[in-house]
């Protein structure tokens, strides 16, 4: 399957493998192995196939059969691993020790398919019948009591294991006994930093399906070993926390578990190669645990890798390259000389096109200030233009600085907004990136100017993280090219938007993803037309955030169905709840702050500081948040003022567009100002303990500790951000398709332009778009809106992070019969350098989430039918009317070209 097949891992193994002899690298692919009969899948002398969710193994039984290859992992006994009691009679059979156990069946016993069977008498001599014959019925007699359970004779004591006998089933439960405490603890598949939740009421062990129940050993220093085989003459061990501690999972910044390579006595080596011989598997992990100075087979897994260890990759590639050889030794004849021409690979599903759509990587908080101003020193900055004018550079700056000066001399505008523009300015003028806007807005009527809008910003700067990310994602993205199809590196064609992180992001990404030439000069063209921020979706977009700010209004019931389909999580309380909540936990932590500052040494608090940060950087960016989300004088808060203050909490209106500008801001710091943030809001008053939010109501009177506050806070913020930021785009499904086409139409158009060329032409290309988060969300919608079949909804995508990506990668096929080709388009995305939780994360002195990898947004697809769902927006009723407001866009950026 692609998602396997095209993990990170699995590039590095193939890429080594590629440097390690003359091979062709033929992924089969989705498309292939669902779709097409196995009469019709590519030939190939040597076979890497292993299961996972949604694979047709008995497809790949049936192609082995077929065309015979060298299989690193035998693909029949692979169905041995689905069913427990198989796995622990195999276990057994070859001397393998595992924990003391007493097993329930009550569906007629393990079975074992026919071939299977065949293959794992070939490889242990064994009869799989007479191996299997004590779990082949069904259990005679069950008694489940609170102290444990007794089963046909044999008693267990809690505290105990209880595991579904169906291998793929992660859903496992922990007794424990009174001296333990009681109760259980449910352990499952890893969601974010949790594997396991604590629950007193599970005291009685199942009375309805098939379960192993097996003693909870107390393992060495609490862990549990994971052993990674490749052939028998090497194993790789790592240690890491057990799930059945407290269920909390150590992360790194790839959001990977944190492990620990270890050594291994000779005991487990040779049960390691015991598992992978018994079961077939060269490639196999399985999981021990260490008790008394013993070792006991927890689970086996199957083919699995080991992530971020270039030893194992190195050492995985080389043994898989020998045994190739080895293979070719033993039978000279091989299925190059016999495989079909049809089958051929150059003749079966083969990447000819690839164009992705990225947003630019990690960088700093965006920051701006707006007043509105109709006096001459601002109004002959325009220099007569009717459009937005924009200064950047340092002698541009001053002009605008010598209007504010001359304003305030002659009393032509509220001095106290322009002495905070001035002094922001100042400030603000040296740091990376600060710019000013000045936006006229005229009198449709007259004509005449009605108001000067004067922004500045500032922040939004490329970081060291948005590097590291963008080298690895051109890294990354270059071994997978050279995986599916390495001559679609021979045309690149890079375009980015004027915006200084987009380009930075860029070029690093071009230099990593073309492997380091001397030059990339030539590769990259800014387009400001395509991938700039344009106007022409404003008004509509003022409109939906109009929309947006009645809809959070303290008071207002969103109606069910709206929140549904806004994606706004079951169970939960009204946003404007949420809200209110996100105000008095940041009032809270204005005083801490406030408190802090006064009474600890600050610059003592975090020794580096990066991306022209500083303690000042971090108070302003603060202080400006608790100015939007609470009194800002609210540091001195008494007992007897907090009824008031909780009624004009409830009656507080907040701007919708203040949740992405603080989520962005504390997202940052988490990441680059971590050991500040948690220092200067430590201390808060303990709290009693408060219910999480429910649908009814929202605890208004508890208080918190320091960093129970920040958690708290992150997790409301994001839950505001995910629910406002999409729909900042549209609410309505004719508002998202309206922005949409209004920003990303010439993008869509040239994509579609790009795809029909990669067709027509010779030679396979790759085109690539670096651009802002407002593209990427428009262009998303235009895909869902397009009517093309999906995988799922959008609303369950998560956020749109740094260096996300939506990717068109068109497949080409040769038709022997009449000389046509087929093809096959398939859209995939990434949310980007994407981590739910960031709080829980250990970060590194690169401060850098990990880019995800992208999963299909389609299934694949005939290209003429995905062109087809996108062609209507070339036939719209209003494609006029929305292409001459994008020209008329368009004149600003020329403009602004020739300042």
């Amino acid at each position: 399957m692609d998602r396997k097949a095209r993990s990170k891992p699995m590039r590095h193994i193939l890429n080594r493998l590629l440097a390690h002899g003359d091979f062709e690298i033929v992924i089969f692919g989705d498309k292939t192995i669902l779709d097409e009969e196995v009469e019709n899948w590519p030939g190939c002398d040597f076979l890497v196939c292993f299961f996972s969710g949604d694979f047709p193994l008995e497809k790949a039984v049936k192609y082995t059969n077929l065309r015979r290859p060298f299989v690193v992992n035998n693909v029949a006994m692979q169905s041995l691993l689905w069913d427990r009691r198989v796995v622990l009679s195999i276990l057994d059979a070859v001397g393998v020790p595992t924990p003391p156990r007493l097993v329930v069946s009550r569906d007629g016993g393990a079975r074992v398919d026919a071939d299977a069977a065949t293959e794992f008498k070939e490889f242990t001599g064994m009869d799989m019948e007479r191996v299997l014959c004590k779990y082949a019925t069904n259990t005679t007699h069950v008694a489940v009591t609170e102290q444990g359970i007794e089963v046909d004779g044999k008693q267990l004591h809690k505290t105990f294991i209880e595991k579904p006998v169906d291998g793929e089933d992660h859903n496992i439960n922990i007794y424990y006994s009174k001296d333990k405490g009681g109760g259980g603890r449910r352990l499952f598949r890893k969601i974010g930093n949790k594997s396991s939740e604590f629950d007193p009421s599970l005291n009685l062990a199942s009375s309805e399906g098939s379960w192993i129940y097996e003693k909870l050993m107390e393992t060495e220093n609490c862990e549990d070993i994971k052993l990674y085989t490749v052939g028998t003459t090497f194993v790789h061990a790592e240690t890491r926390k057990s799930p059945t501690v407290d269920g909390h999972v150590k992360r790194n910044t790839d959001g990977k578990e944190i492990r620990y390579c270890t050594e291994l006595t000779q005991e487990e080596t040779d049960i390691a190669r015991k598992v992978s011989k018994a079961f077939g598997q060269a490639v196999c992990g399985l999981d021990i645990v260490r008790v008394n100075g013993k070792s006991y087979v927890i689970d086996v897994n199957g083919w699995s890798f080991v992530k971020g260890n270039d030893h194992y990759y190195d050492q995985c590639a080389r043994l898989l390259s020998e045994a190739f050889y080895r293979s070719v030794q033993r039978r000279p004849s091989m299925l190059v000389d016999t495989i079909p021409p049809e089958i051929a690979p150059e003749n079966s599903w083969r990447l000819k096109g690839f164009v992705g759509v990225f947003r630019h990587g990690d960088r700093t908080p965006k920051e701006k200030v707006k007043i509105s101003v109709l006096s001459e020193p601002f109004i002959a900055l325009l220099n007569g233009s009717s459009q937005e004018v924009v200064f950047r550079q340092k002698h541009q700056l001053e002009l605008v600085s010598h209007a504010i000066e001359e304003c305030l001399e002659k009393d032509l505008e509220d001095p106290v907004k322009l002495r905070s523009l001035k002094e922001i300015l100042e400030k603000k003028r040296l740091l990376p990136g600060t710019k000013v806007q000045l936006k006229p807005q005229f009198d449709k009527t007259t004509g005449s100017l009605k108001k000067l809008q004067v922004n500045v910003k500032w922040g939004g700067e490329f970081t060291h993280a948005g590097l590291h990310q963008a080298r690895d994602l051109g890294e990354n993205l270059r071994k997978d090219m050279n995986i599916l199809n390495r001559n679609v590196m021979d045309d690149i064609k890079i375009y980015s938007s004027s915006e200084r992180r987009c380009r930075a992001t860029a070029d690093v990404f071009a230099r990593w993803f073309l492997g380091q030439p001397d030059s990339i000069e030539g590769i990259i063209t800014e387009s400001k037309f395509l991938l700039d921020d344009s106007n022409a979706a404003k008004e509509q977009g003022d409109a939906v955030k109009k929309q947006l700010k009645e809809l959070l209004r303290p008071g207002n019931r969103i109606p069910e169905l709206l929140l549904a389909q806004m994606g706004w999580p079951e169970h939960l309380p009204q946003p404007h709840l949420v809200l209110q909540e996100i105000s008095r936990t940041m009032a809270r932590m204005q005083r801490v702050m406030h408190e802090n500052w006064s009474s600890k040494t600050i610059e003592e608090l975090q020794r580096r500081w990066c991306c022209f940060e500083s303690p000042t950087l971090f108070r302003d960016r603060w202080v400006k948040m608790f100015g939007y989300f609470c009194d800002p004088h609210d540091t001195d808060l008494h007992e007897g003022d907090q009824e008031a203050k909780l009624r004009a909490d409830a009656e507080r209106v907040f701007d919708p567009s203040w949740i992405p500008e603080l989520y962005d801001m504390l997202k940052y710091d988490a990441l680059h100002n971590r050991p500040f943030l948690q220092a200067i809001f430590e201390g808060l008053p303990a709290k009693t303990e408060e219910a999480p939010l429910r649908r009814a109501s929202v605890d208004t009177t508890a208080a918190s500790t320091g960093h129970d506050d920040l958690r708290s806070l992150y997790k409301n913020v994001k839950l505001m951000f995910d629910f406002i930021t999409p729909a900042e785009f549209g609410i309505s499904d004719a508002e998202k398709m309206n922005i949409g086409m209004l920003i990303s139409l010439p993008l869509l158009k040239s994509i579609l332009r790009n795809l029909a060329d990669m067709r027509k032409g010779d030679n396979p290309k790759t085109r690539m778009y670096f651009t802002k988060e407002s593209h990427v969300h428009a262009l998303l919608n235009l895909v869902y809106l397009s009517g093309v079949p999906t995988k799922g909804p959008k609303n369950r995508l998560p956020e749109l992070d740094f260096l996300t990506q939506i990717t068109f990668e068109l497949y080409e096929r040769n038709q022997l019969s009449d000389g046509n080709k087929d093809y096959s388009l398939r859209i995939a995305f990434s949310p980007g350098a994407h981590y739910d939780s960031v709080l829980d994360l250990h970060m590194d002195a690169e401060h850098c989430l990990k880019v995800a990898p992208r999963k299909n947004l389609i299934p694949h697809l005939s290209l003429e039918e995905v062109v087809s769902y996108h062609q209507k927006y070339l036939t719209v009723p209003n494609l006029a009317s929305i292409e001459q407001q994008i020209e008329a866009a368009k004149l600003y950026y020329v403009q602004e070209d020739n300042q």
